[in-house]
C-alpha cells in the first residue's frame, strides 16, 4: 500500500553501500510502484516478525493506486500488464466489473530462508545457462465473491528480443500452448544435444565409436515406418525408456499368446494414446527404439516378470532418454493435451495452517486453487515485445522436493506412482511432460521451457534423493551416509503409491541393488541393510497413538520389524527414518546424531525372499537381538511418547507393553549448545512360540525437566529375544 501523506524517500533495503567507493544510487521517483528497483521495494517477510509460515508477508499495491499519477510510466505500465491479464478470458472468464486487485513484487534472488551457500549456487547456475530472468509478481484479487484468490505471474521478454525499459525485467522461455510430438521433440533437441556434448556423467557408454549401450531384451523397433516388438539377442544401441501410469482402463500388453502378433507389427491406431505420443517424440529425436514395459515383459508370465524386473535397474540406468508422461493418469489420457497450471504449493500452505493453529479457531484462509490455462499475453502500448503470464511454479515445485509430492496429484499423477520412484533416478536424464510444460532434468542439471531451472542443479533442497547424489554414491565413502540416504529414499518412497502393496520391494529393488555394489558382503534385509541393523529398525509410521494418525494395515508375512510390513501411499504421511545426514533448512533446526546403547547386540537376522530376485518380495523373516528391554504399563511415564505401526494396533495394544531399547538421537541447536536427547527403541507385543513382534517406536526426551525415575533404561535388564 502507498503511504499516506506527502511523498517520503523509499529506505534503501538492498545490500550494505560502501560510501567512499561510490556514491548513493538515485532513488525512485515513485512511492508507489519504486520504478521496479529491486533495491527499493519492501520484502516484509524478512523481517521475522512480520510474516508466518501460514502466509507469506507482502507489500501490496492496489491497483486503483497504480493509476493514479499517468506520468508514472511503471505504474501505467503494470496497471496495463495486470488488466490484460485479468480481462483474458483465460484467466477466469469474465471478471466482474470494476474489479480491483492488488500485486506484490518479489525479489527472484530472495530465497526465504535459504542459507547463502545455496543462493549462490543457484545464481551462478542460473547465469552460465542463461535461466529466466523474469519479473516475479503476486496478484491477489476476488472473481466471485469468494475469498481472496492469489496467483503467481511472471512477466518477461522473450528469446531475441529487445531488453525491457526495467532491469528487473529479464529474459523469459516461450512456452507453447499445445505443442505436438514433433514441436516437443525440436525443444528436447537441443537439451539432449547440449548433455551429450558436456555432461560426460550422463553418457552411458563412454567407448568411442560405440554403438550404444545393450538393449533391453525386448524393445519396439520404430524403423521403416513400423513398430515391431523384437528379441535384441545381445544387439547394441541408444533407447528409450518410458515412464507411464497405467492407469484404470486396460491398456495393449504382451502376453504369451500375442506375443507372435506383437513382433509382425503393431499399427499406430492400436497404442494408447500415451504410447502413440512417446512414439512420435522418439521418432522426432531420431531414436529408433523404445522400452514400454507392458509390451516388453511378457505379462501374466511369472517367470519373464521376475527375470525382467532383476534387470530394471540397467534397463533404466541404460537408456538414452527416459520420457516420462508425468501429466498422464493413464495410458488412454495422452500426454500432449491442452497446458495448464494451478498453484498447487497452497495446499501445503492450508495444510500447515491447520495443524498449527488447531484448536484455537485462527487458521489463516488460503485461496483457493483454480486450473488455468497456459498461455502468454504481450502488454499493450509498449515499443519491446513484453509478455505477462501466470508462472509454472508447478512443474518447478513437483520436480525439486519429493516429501511434497502429494500437493502435486492433479499436474503429475505419474509422480504419485511407487515404480517411477527408482526409474526417475536410476535413469541418466529425464524429460518430463507436465501439465504446464516440459522439465528436464540429468545427474548435472535441470532445465524447462519457461527457462526458470536451466542450470539449476537437481538435487532440490537436499533433504530428498536425486539423480546427481545417485550417480555418485561412490564419492560419499562414509558408509554412515550411504546408509542415510537410502533411508532418505524410503522415506520418500512411502508416500507413493502402488496398485500391489507387496511390489513395496521390487519397486525399489533396482535401486536397492545400485547400492549393493558399495555395501560389499553385507546381507539386504526386507529393505534394511545388515551393517546398520539397529538404526535401521527406528522407522516411525505415523500411525499415531490410539486416536489419531494414518490409518494404515498391516501387510500379510512381511516381517513386523521391516517398514514393508505396513501398507503406505493413499495421501497419508510417509514413513520418518533419517535425521542425521540431512541439511538444515532454517537456522533453527538442530544436527542431530545417533549413538546406539552399548547393550545392544545383534545375534541373527535372516528373511525369506520369494522367486530369485535378493532384493524381491520377502514371504517371511527373523531377528535375534540382545538389549535392555522392560515391561511398561501404558500412562506410567509421562515423558514417554509411544507412537503405535497403526492405529488397530494402539488400541489392541493392551495395558502393558514391552520396550526396547535400541539407541538415542542427540539434538544439538545453534542458539542452544546444550544436547537435547531422545532416548528411542521398540514397541514389542509377544506372540505365540515366546516370539515378540513389533507394533510401534517409542520416544522418551530427556531434559532437565525429566524426573529420575522415568529413567528406566539405565536399570533395565538385558534379554535376548526373536522379532518376528
Amino acid at each position: 500500500m502507498p503511504r499516506k501523506g506527502p511523498w517520503v524517500p523509499p529506505k534503501y533495503v538492498g545490500p550494505p553501500i560502501d560510501r567512499d567507493a561510490a556514491p548513493p544510487p538515485k532513488l525512485t521517483n515513485c512511492s508507489t510502484c519504486f520504478d521496479l528497483d529491486m533495491r527499493y521495494i519492501p520484502q516484509p517477510h524478512r523481517d521475522p516478525d512480520s510474516s508466518t509460515y501460514a502466509q507469506v508477508a507482502r507489500h501490496w499495491i492496489l491497483s486503483t493506486n497504480l493509476a493514479k499519477d499517468p506520468t508514472c510510466k511503471t505504474c501505467s505500465f503494470l496497471k496495463s500488464a495486470f488488466d490484460t491479464l485479468v480481462n483474458s478470458a483465460d484467466l477466469v472468464g469474465t471478471p466482474p466489473r470494476g474489479m480491483t486487485y492488488s500485486i506484490a513484487i518479489l525479489d527472484r534472488d530472495d530465497g526465504y530462508g535459504a542459507d547463502a551457500a545455496t543462493l549462490k549456487t543457484k545464481r551462478e547456475a542460473a547465469g552460465r545457462s542463461g535461466a529466466s530472468r523474469s519479473l516475479h509478481v503476486e496478484m491477489r484479487c476476488n472473481f466471485d465473491g469468494g475469498d481472496n484468490e492469489e496467483f503467481q505471474v511472471e512477466i518477461y521478454t522473450p528469446p531475441g528480443g529487445a531488453p525491457a525499459p526495467w532491469k528487473a525485467i529479464g529474459l523469459g522461455g516461450d512456452v507453447p500452448t499445445q505443442p505436438s510430438g514433433t514441436d516437443s521433440a525440436v525443444i528436447i533437441k537441443p537439451w539432449l544435444d547440449h548433455c551429450d556434448q558436456n555432461h560426460s556423467l550422463c553418457q552411458t557408454d563412454r567407448t568411442p565409436g560405440s554403438q550404444g549401450e545393450l538393449l533391453p531384451r525386448r524393445v519396439l523397433d520404430l524403423s521403416g515406418g513400423q513398430i515391431r516388438l523384437i528379441e535384441t539377442q545381445g544387439r547394441r544401441g541408444r533407447y528409450v525408456a518410458l515412464s507411464h501410469c497405467w492407469g484404470k482402463e486396460q491398456l495393449l500388453t504382451t502376453t504369451r499368446g500375442t506375443i507372435a502378433e506383437r513382433m509382425l507389427g503393431i499399427t499406430m491406431q492400436q497404442l494408447p494414446r500415451t504410447f502413440q505420443d512417446a512414439v512420435t517424440i522418439t521418432r522426432g529425436l531420431g531414436l529408433q527404439y523404445i522400452w514400454i514395459d507392458s509390451l516388453c515383459i511378457i505379462q501374466k508370465d511369472a517367470e519373464d516378470w521376475e527375470q525382467q524386473s532383476a534387470v530394471m535397474a540397467d534397463i533404466y540406468a541404460n537408456c538414452y532418454l527416459n520420457i516420462a508422461t508425468t501429466r498422464a493418469s493413464g495410458g488412454n489420457e495422452g500426454c500432449l493435451g491442452p497446458r495448464w497450471t494451478s498453484r498447487d504449493s497452497l495446499r501445503w500452505l492450508e495444510r500447515f495452517s491447520k495443524e498449527s493453529h488447531r484448536g484455537t479457531g485462527n487458521r489463516t484462509k488460503i485461496s483457493k486453487i483454480r486450473k488455468s490455462n497456459v498461455r502468454a499475453f504481450k502488454v499493450p502500448g509498449m515499443a519491446q515485445d513484453i509478455y505477462i503470464r501466470l508462472s509454472l511454479e508447478s512443474s518447478h515445485e513437483a520436480m525439486q522436493t519429493e516429501r511434497w509430492v502429494n500437493l502435486h496429484k492433479e499436474t503429475s499423477p505419474l509422480l504419485q506412482r511407487g515404480w517411477v520412484h527408482q526409474e526417475r533416478f536410476l535413469s541418466p536424464r529425464s524429460v518430463h511432460i507436465h501439465a504446464n510444460e516440459m522439465t528436464w532434468v540429468c545427474k548435472v542439471e535441470q532445465r524447462c521451457e519457461c527457462r526458470t531451472l536451466d542450470g539449476r542443479p537437481p538435487a532440490g533442497d537436499g533433504w530428498s534423493v536425486s539423480k546427481d547424489r545417485i550417480a555418485t554414491l561412490h564419492t560419499l565413502g562414509d558408509r554412515k551416509a550411504l546408509h542415510g540416504l537410502w533411508r532418505s529414499i524410503i522415506e520418500d518412497f512411502t508416500l507413493l503409491d502402488l496398485t500391489e502393496e507387496y511390489d513395496r520391494l521390487p519397486a525399489v529393488s533396482g535401486l536397492a541393488s545400485k547400492f549393493a555394489e558399495y555395501f560389499p558382503n553385507e546381507r539386504y534385509l526386507a529393505g534394511l541393510w545388515e551393517d546398520d541393523l539397529a538404526r535401521d529398525l527406528l522407522w516411525e509410521s505415523g500411525g499415531g497413538s490410539r486416536t489419531k494418525g494414518p490409518i494404515r494395515k498391516r501387510e500379510p508375512n512381511a516381517p513386523s520389524w521391516s517398514w514393508t510390513c505396513l501398507g503406505w501411499g493413499k495421501g497419508e504421511s510417509g514413513a520418518d527414518w533419517e535425521y542425521e545426514t540431512k541439511p538444515k533448512l532454517a537456522n533453527w533446526a538442530p544436527t542431530t546424531s545417533f549413538k546406539q546403547d552399548n547393550r545392544v547386540r545383534i545375534i541373527d537376522a535372516s528373511v525369506r525372499v520369494k522367486g530369485q530376485n535378493p532384493y524381491g518380495i520377502v514371504t517371511s523373516g527373523s531377528i535375534v537381538i540382545e538389549g535392555a528391554m522392560c515391561g511398561i504399563i501404558v500412562g506410567s511415564f509421562r515423558s514417554l511418547h509411544l507412537d503405535y505401526d497403526t492405529s488397530s494396533l494402539a488400541t489392541s495394544a493392551g495395558g502393558t507393553i514391552y520396550c526396547l531399547f535400541i539407541g538415542s538421537f542427540i539434538d544439538v541447536n545453534d542458539h542452544d549448545k546444550e544436547p537435547h536427547i531422545r532416548n528411542s527403541g521398540l514397541i514389542l507385543k509377544p506372540v505365540s512360540g515366546g516370539k515378540f513382534e513389533r507394533i510401534g517406536r517409542w520416544t522418551q526426551f530427556i531434559e532437565d525437566w525429566t524426573s529420575n525415575g522415568d529413567l528406566w533404561t539405565r536399570q533395565a535388564r538385558v534379554f535376548k529375544v526373536e522379532i518376528i
